[in-house]
């Protein structure tokens, strides 16, 4: 709006093709406002488009939580925790904190409350307007009905209503009313309820307030003109128009008044010479703008990036690696067709699984793509052009058929090509380098994959400890022998979640993802992904182990989507690229290194590290308990300790503790109490801290008949805790 404005003031307003020049303004108002609302789509990020994501970044009010509560700890107090004695924690409940207020939301409210001031300014104006109506003369014409008011207002007009003091009516109502009756005939009060809507919305926008200023301007210059046009005499006109310059204004927000605009501009505008027809062509000038504008908000977005989700680039990339190791043949490329109109390629040579993705809904220049591969294909080698394409089961018979349709396009158009350029027959070409193209059938997702054995059973992770305690034939107590901390052979991955979710990864590098969006996203995973890779290489005959550390404020709801996604998607991916570089079938890899998780105390980060929660001897007959619940998108956490006597098929005495902080860190107030069954809700998750000692069948007993029955959680994850 700002720039429209400079284009328009410059260019437009002195013109005397007014009606024009109205247009183009109110155009340009509208087109302003719109403008923000058009997505264009881009193949890359232009120079000029970084000064905008930077303003985003600064106004955006994730952005601005972000740098609000940036974590206050040292990388080396990160690790303070990291080797526990072996102790079941005290379970606490933590008191819900209010949202704090950001500035974003004091502006927002301030917006509100400003439209809001506007329309009751608008509403005010009608009110006093009826009122002036109803205690005033009416006088019927044809085509106006004219207001005669006792009081001593200026002269304006209403759509058909013309309202003058009985002194106007009395010295010069020809030439007034004649004014009115050309805002009348050029319908300026819609322009005016338009213009005055524009401002509620805008109303914080000082070039909303010039530029509808403008629009009122050009009004009384079209009106003047029409009015010296019908043959009022111009200098008559004038003197009236000094004359009047001074007069009530107490309904200028809604109505046409005689002396509203600047008398010496609306003297000028009668004095100067008609403008040219050819100057309507600046309006021209307003093109490069909008697209400059289009430009510089538009959303960069690469395609691949774009249509690539996390687990469709999964699946694909499952695939690919199962099939470059079946099937033994030389592939051109390997294709793979997924059930929402994505297309995934990767060149048979490919080192490293790259892939190109397409949108088969959107136009693709497939043809092309193909055609580039065949030919550099002829063109290296005799072996015949051979493609595999997987497709999931339910996969749109149209999408294959246009893939296909494009390969075939492709090949024929490579053919011809070399046809001319070796001076011989296409015909003799494709028996040189016959197509062939293999289908096989694929499932989507992976049944097996790390992550869904994590979401389908609760003890995946203190199953994976306890076999690999059993295998070396360790005391799990005994587990923090095996943690190398330093040098590069370190074997010890820490991860830590503070109370905002911000997550820091911590192994031979450090790495921080401030937010939870972030956390969780595939940045997140491929980082986790390479830092696990890297730490595998350096430990290439022993395994490595994983701590979670988490500050007693994190959201038990994230934790839990951190450990049954982010983390087992991670590990997997990295097994698979060892299984690609070495050569290692990625069954074998998952068996000799098993994913190893342990649970660490949570403690207050903000507290230097100090754990608000009693830390206990590790008895085989407690648990604790980490809940989530979610109402109404809030959620609510809660710890328990939970201690079984005489726990068997017979007999059920359980004690429930809960601790309750109140208080800030590091000066808290806990209360302990024991609650009944009676007093527990349902929760949606539940991290199970167990100890090393409990039988497997203790651990089923406790879910299957306390945890499930009492609690009744929609996910339980067991946890070793050390």
């Amino acid at each position: 709006m700002v720039v429209f404005s400079v284009f328009f003031r410059l260019l437009l307003l002195k013109e005397t093709f007014f009606r024009f020049t109205r247009l183009t303004l109110i155009s340009g108002l509208i087109i302003c406002s719109v403008l923000p609302f058009v997505k264009l789509k881009l193949e890359k990020s232009y120079a000029f488009q970084q000064t905008i994501y930077q303003i985003e970044e600064i106004l955006l009010p994730e952005k601005t939580v972000e740098n609000e509560v940036k974590p206050k700890l040292q990388s080396n107090e990160l690790i303070a925790d990291i080797n526990p004695e072996l102790t079941i924690t005290q379970t606490t409940s933590i008191e819900k904190n209010p949202k704090p207020i950001s500035w974003f939301s004091i502006l927002i409210l301030g917006y509100w409350l400003g439209m809001g001031a506007m329309l009751l300014r608008l509403g005010i104006s009608f009110l006093s307007l009826n009122r002036l109506f109803r205690k005033s003369r009416k006088v019927e014409f044809d085509d106006y009905r004219l207001i005669v008011s006792p009081e001593s207002v200026a002269p304006f007009s209403f759509f058909r209503y013309i309202v003058l003091s009985e002194k106007d009516y009395r010295e010069n109502p020809n030439e007034v009313i004649l004014h009115e009756k050309m805002h009348i005939l050029k319908k300026h009060n819609i322009d005016v309820i338009f213009s005055e809507l524009f401002l509620a919305i805008h109303w914080f926008n000082p070039m909303a307030w010039m530029l509808c200023r403008d629009l009122r301007e050009i009004h009384e210059y079209e009106a003047d003109n029409a009015v010296i046009n019908i043959g009022i005499e111009a200098q008559k006109y004038q003197l009236l128009l000094v004359k009047k310059a001074v007069g009530e204004r107490r309904f200028t927000s809604v109505v046409n008044s005689f002396n509203q605009s600047k008398i010496k501009n609306r003297i000028t505008m009668m004095l100067k010479k008609e403008s040219p027809k050819w100057a309507r062509l600046k309006v021209l000038f307003a093109l490069p703008l909008v697209v400059v504008a289009l430009l510089a908000f538009a959303q960069p977005e690469i395609m691949e990036d774009r249509i690539i989700d996390y687990q469709s680039r999964k699946n694909a990339t499952d695939y690919f690696l199962s099939i470059r190791k079946e099937q033994k043949e030389n592939y051109l490329a390997y294709l793979y067709m997924n059930t929402n109109d994505q297309l995934f390629l990767m060149h048979g040579n490919a080192e490293y699984v790259s892939m190109k993705a397409f949108d088969l809904k959107e136009k693709s220049d497939l043809t092309k793509i193909f055609t580039d591969l065949i030919s550099k294909k002829i063109h290296e080698t005799l072996a015949p052009v051979n493609f595999i394409i997987g497709a999931e089961s339910d996969t749109k018979m149209r999408n294959v058929t246009l893939v296909k349709n494009a390969m075939s396009e492709a090949y024929n158009k490579s053919c011809v090509s070399i046809s001319i350029e070796r001076d011989v027959s296409s015909s003799k070409v494709k028996e040189e380098f016959p197509l062939t193209i293999t289908y096989t059938s694929v499932q989507p997702g992976d049944p097996e994959s790390i992550a869904k054995q994590v979401q389908s059973n609760p003890f995946f992770y203190w199953e994976q400890m306890r076999k690999y305690c059993d295998e070396k034939k360790i005391e799990p107590k005994n587990l923090k022998n095996e943690f190398v901390l330093t040098g590069v052979n370190r074997n010890l991955m820490v991860i830590l979640i503070n109370s905002v979710n911000a997550v820091m990864y911590q192994g031979l590098e450090t790495n921080w993802f401030k937010t939870s969006d972030e956390a969780l996203s595939e940045k997140s995973v491929e980082t986790l992904k390479n830092m696990i890779v890297e730490m595998m290489e350096k430990n290439a005959n022993g395994s490595i182990f994983f701590s979670l550390q988490h500050d007693v404020k994190s959201s038990a709801s994230f934790v839990s989507n951190f450990i049954n996604y982010a983390l087992p998607s991670a590990y997997e991916n990295a097994l698979k690229d060892i299984s690609a570089h070495e050569n290692i079938p990625l069954n074998q890899l998952k068996e000799n290194r098993p994913l190893l998780l342990t649970y660490a105390v949570p403690i207050v980060y903000s507290a230097g590290g100090k754990s608000p929660t009693k830390q206990v001897e590790d008895k085989p007959d407690t648990f604790t308990l980490r809940t989530s619940s979610q109402q109404d998108d809030v959620e609510s956490m809660s710890y328990y300790s939970i201690i079984l006597k005489n726990f068997g098929n017979n007999t059920q005495t359980v004690e429930v503790r809960k601790e309750v902080l109140s208080g800030k860190f590091g000066n808290e107030i806990i209360k302990q109490e024991t609650v009944s069954w009676s007093e527990l809700e349902p929760i949606n998750t539940v991290l199970v801290g167990v100890g090393y000692n409990l039988p497997k069948i203790e651990l089923e007993n406790f879910k299957t008949k306390l945890l499930d029955v009492k609690f009744k959680p929609k996910e339980s994850y067991f946890i070793l805790s050390l």
